[in-house]
């Protein structure tokens, strides 16, 4: 993996940045810049031939031998120019590419150790756009404009450094002329990269809109909103479109002045050294040769000009990619962590999702082998003490330790090695049922994937599908049923056999005779294992060792189901509301 290079000041802006985001891996490029600007060198032994040339032709010295000699520097030069060429560009594209394939893989390494805080507050039109496009342009800079850039840069100091030595006066009001026209591009580069930013924003909304439209279908053709009836999306391709066409024509007036600036540069030389040709103050050779450099250097600066916003709208990717570096990850001072009873402690635990308090001052103990029901009204904390185990968010307050240690000081991964999540939106990959249970424990043999899909009762479900366990499942397991799609995810956990389970809405989408079938299961896992369920039916709630009762943040009531009702409080008043349900359900 590469290592990152802190942000060193006295060192130009953007090459801080890629030293920053590339590491180790920056020297990898040097080589074949180094030979792209042997090539740079090279290109310019034409002019240097050209000016010989037009001596001779004035000292009336050209001859048979010249003509061998020049051709033979153009010879040497243009097969340099392809072997310098030819390495320095294969090389920069594949060093190129492979540097951002490292750091894309650093990327996605560092994304992953960011609390759910973070995606929650970022859309995944925002992260799609870090991960795909902003890598792309990285690459573009590095493979593409860096190069161009340098060749440039160096094209245009050999053309001024010939002027200089062929007459100072013409040179530097060439050079004033061109320095004049410079501030207008660095302010069009600047109001590209300004522009630029307000694209990349409705581009991010683009990306959300199309995978919200994708992902919404059945919604959307239910209420006839598909195609252009689909407001949301259709505005952002419209606002795309605007930002599109405004951050290409922002930087035209500028890049058309300077342009006009360098065009009128060349007539304004030719006028002035006609005049000083005359006085006698120039001679022949030198003012020819000026005039063709001259064009040359108005050439160069021609290209200059879009070159530059191109490069400056490109450099936001640079500003982002290191605005997500630094992006503050979840610390620890544990790699490993082996779990040996699976005790779960909370210890005055308070939590909140920005503003908002979610729990407030929570303590409990889930003993080694023992099941807690969670349970409680919408937005009471249930899921967030699951998500705080697992430690996707850290606390704000208090401490939550298992088996004595401080899940803040282990390392995420190897925490989650020893918990087997079920969670409330079960999400499958685009693979084969067997591969998607396989997520639990990749190195498990299939027939301990048949035994848990049994166990989970989804065995029978997926034997009857006409490709059985190789069935594709879609993304997101779309073509899979809600309650299929939870006792594959229950299948996952199982196989995972980590000393904690928890359960998030593990038995919603099941009707009551598989519900009773996955209790049985869950009853079998939990010899040995620590597991936290919530659950808003009964028939799971009763049967847990612990239940603790949650409202607005703060817990209620914690006891078994027996103890809770003859204390006949909030429990209580719960369950029979429960009951009154059930009942008003069976009239109906």
């Amino acid at each position: 993996m590469m290592k990152k290079h802190m942000l060193k000041k006295g060192v130009p802006k953007l090459l801080r940045k890629l030293r920053f985001l590339l590491g180790d891996d920056m020297k990898h490029l040097k080589k074949p810049i180094i030979f792209l600007i042997f090539d740079a060198v090279f290109n310019m032994v034409g002019y240097g031939v050209l000016f010989t040339v037009l001596l001779d032709l004035l000292n009336q010295s050209f001859t048979i031998d010249r003509i061998f000699l020049y051709t033979g520097i153009m010879l040497i030069a243009v097969i340099g120019r392809l072997i310098l060429n030819s390495y320095g560009y294969a090389e920069i594209q594949s060093q190129g590419a492979r540097t951002v394939e490292n750091l894309r893989i650093s990327m996605g390494d560092h994304i992953r150790n960011f609390n759910m805080g973070y995606f929650s507050k970022n859309s995944i039109g925002s992260l799609s756009n870090v991960m795909l496009n902003d890598l792309r342009d990285l690459e573009t800079i590095i493979t593409h404009n860096t190069s161009d850039l340098i060749k440039t840069s160096i094209l245009v100091i050999y053309i001024l450094t010939i002027s200089f030595i062929i007459d100072v006066n013409l040179a530097l009001i060439q050079l004033a002329i061109v320095l004049i026209g410079l501030p207008l591009v660095f302010i069009g580069g600047g109001r590209v990269k300004k522009v630029g930013k307000e694209k990349k924003k409705v581009m991010n909304s683009v990306i959300s809109r199309i995978v919200e439209y994708l992902n919404g279908m059945t919604l959307f053709k239910a209420h006839n909103m598909t195609g252009e009836k689909f407001k949301r999306m259709e505005q952002s391709f419209q606002d795309f479109k605007k930002e599109s066409i405004r951050t290409e024509v922002s930087i035209v007036p500028f890049v058309m002045i300077f342009q006009i600036f360098v065009e009128l540069s060349f007539p304004l030389i030719l006028v002035i050294g006609t005049w000083r040709f005359t006085q006698g103050l120039l001679g022949a050779q030198e003012f020819l040769t000026f005039i063709i450099i001259s064009l040359a250097l108005t050439n160069v600066f021609r290209t200059f000009a879009p070159l530059y916003g191109i490069f400056r709208y490109l450099s936001l990717a640079t500003d982002k990619l290191v605005e997500t570096y630094q992006q503050k990850q979840m610390t620890y001072s544990q790699d490993d962590f082996v779990m040996k009873r699976g005790e779960i402690k909370f210890e005055d635990v308070s939590f909140a999702y920005e503003e908002e308090n979610v729990l407030k001052d929570i303590s409990f103990i889930a003993k080694e082998g023992s099941m807690t029901a969670l349970i409680g009204h919408s937005g009471s904390g249930k899921s967030t003490i699951l998500n705080l185990i697992a430690r996707f968010y850290d606390v704000d307050n208090g401490e939550i330790t298992v088996d004595g240690i401080d899940v803040r000081q282990v390392k995420p991964d190897a925490l989650m090695n020893s918990i087997a999540m079920v969670f409330q939106e079960v999400y499958l990959l685009n693979d084969t049922i067997y591969n998607n249970i396989l997520v639990g424990n990749p190195k498990a043999k299939k027939s301990d994937v048949i035994e848990v899909a049994k166990i989970a009762h989804c065995h029978e479900f997926i034997m009857k599908l006409e490709n059985g366990y190789d069935t594709i499942v879609g993304e997101g397991g779309s073509t899979v049923s809600g309650g299929e799609k939870q006792r594959i995810s229950l299948a996952r956990a199982l196989l995972k056999d980590a000393s904690i389970v928890l359960l998030d809405e593990a038995t919603a989408s099941l009707d009551a005779d598989n519900e009773y079938k996955i209790r049985q299961s869950i009853q079998k896992l939990t010899v040995n294992k620590t597991v936290i369920v919530i659950a808003h039916r009964l028939n799971t709630i009763k049967e847990a060792d612990q239940i603790i009762v949650l409202n607005q943040g703060e817990i209620k009531e914690i006891g078994n189901h027996k103890t809770l009702m003859d204390q006949e409080g909030y429990y209580y008043r719960m369950i029979q509301e429960l009951e009154q349900a059930k009942e008003f359900s069976l009239s109906v």
